[in-house]
């Protein structure tokens, strides 16, 4: 196994997992990887993150193509969700001179995930002296879970902030200018959208509380992805900080699920009627459309159209799955309208309506229904609502 240099001193050794598809219920169609880095000074060498449970041992032989594993006097756990946290105990046991260090609520959260395990606590202000190099600690509750930490390293300029910045992207590659900046900021778009959306705030003051620190960043290193070098990082600090206010364009999204095409031709020709008022639209089945990138583009986003057919009474069961999900990220802030399809009784509107809001989504329009499949009248009265929506959009 290959370990990467990041830059003096400091060593990628994390593991590479080209196979997952699945994070948190949302789609990840390019794999990911699971970041950890070895700060070698001259009296004591720090690893930075473990690794989820069945990469151990490939993280452990990276290691070890860069210094033998009882050289490790640190491991440095800033986040204990078992993707960074999982492979722990093993780390630990392969590096038993090593001190594990965490944040307070890191502590706590490590002995409650494996079983009472203890490691000792840091404390923002205390750096960890490496003999040449040097760490130092921002404990940074809920960015994203409540021991979540950043690790910074001043002599080489290089910040560790666990999943900050982060994206869901398995390479070759290491940096993301290697494998294409574009593509790594809109895949860092995907994360935030689908992980960090709900903490927006908490986000925010992160990133305030880090460009106080005064810290020169020449290297951002997170844990998932690609790494961020030179100018490059100021593209993604400027989108986090653009998501984390909530900055949106005149952008509707119409997202839709059907049975038999006719909440589908609704969909079109609400859409074909936002965009010929100059908002700009895209649209998405749910059926063929990875909520991962529906969320992405709901970001930016000022209008959600949602429609649905009725079956038994209530809402198909892929947009009721979506307003589950969503339920969890919280959009707020957002304008949504609900149009959909019925036969012998309506109910997917009420189920909708009663989930949006309290998701937190704004309805000013009334719910556009249509019997059956639509007739000509149904679809020029669909353009007409959908022009409602464009305008709605424009006001905001």
């Amino acid at each position: 196994m290959r370990a990467v240099q990041v830059t003096d001193n400091i060593w990628w050794v994390g593991a590479i997992d080209w196979s997952l598809r699945d994070f948190h219920g949302f789609e990840t169609p390019q794999g990911t990887t699971y970041n950890a880095y070895l700060v070698i000074g001259e009296s004591g060498i720090a690893l930075v993150d473990t690794t989820k449970a069945p990469f151990v041992s490939e993280m452990l032989a990276r290691v070890e193509t860069v210094v033998p594993l009882d050289k490790v006097t640190h491991i440095i756990v800033n986040h204990v969700e078992p993707d960074h946290n999982g492979g722990l105990p093993e780390v630990m046991a392969a590096m038993p001179q090593a001190k594990v260090l965490a944040s307070a609520a890191g502590v706590k959260g490590v002995a409650d995930y494996h079983n009472g395990l203890v490691v000792e606590a840091v404390k923002a202000g205390e750096p960890l002296d490496l003999g040449g190099r040097t760490l130092e600690f921002l404990p940074l509750p809920m960015v994203h879970w409540p021991d979540s930490m950043f690790t910074y390293c001043p002599e080489a300029a290089t910040l560790m902030p666990n999943d900050a910045f982060g994206q869901h992207v398995s390479s070759d590659e290491r940096f993301a200018d290697e494998y294409g900046v574009d593509e790594v900021l809109r895949e860092a778009g995907v994360y935030y959208a689908n992980i960090l959306l709900p903490l927006g705030t908490a986000v925010g003051k992160a990133i305030t509380k880090v460009v106080e620190t005064g810290w020169k960043l020449d290297i951002v290193a997170p844990s998932h992805g690609l790494i961020w070098r030179g100018g490059d990082f100021g593209r993604v600090l400027d989108a986090y900080q653009r998501w984390g206010a909530g900055e949106k364009r005149d952008k509707a999204l119409v997202v839709f699920t059907t049975m038999w095409g006719s909440t589908e031709a609704i969909a079109r020709r609400v859409a074909d009627a936002i965009g010929a008022e100059g908002v700009e639209v895209a649209v998405y089945d749910l059926a063929v459309t990875p909520i991962a990138h529906v969320t992405h583009e709901m970001l930016d986003s000022k209008a959600v159209v949602f429609g649905s057919p009725t079956l038994h009474h209530g809402m198909l069961y892929r947009m009721a799955g979506y307003l589950q999900y969503l339920w969890g990220l919280k959009p707020t802030d957002r304008i949504a309208a609900i149009f959909g399809s019925y036969g012998w009784s309506k109910g997917a509107e009420k189920q909708m309506r009663a989930q949006l809001e309290e998701i937190g989504f704004e309805l000013p329009l009334e719910d556009f229904l249509v019997k059956y499949r639509p007739t000509d009248e149904d679809l020029a009265a669909a353009e007409a609502w959908g022009r409602q929506i464009a305008e709605a959009v424009k006001a905001r």
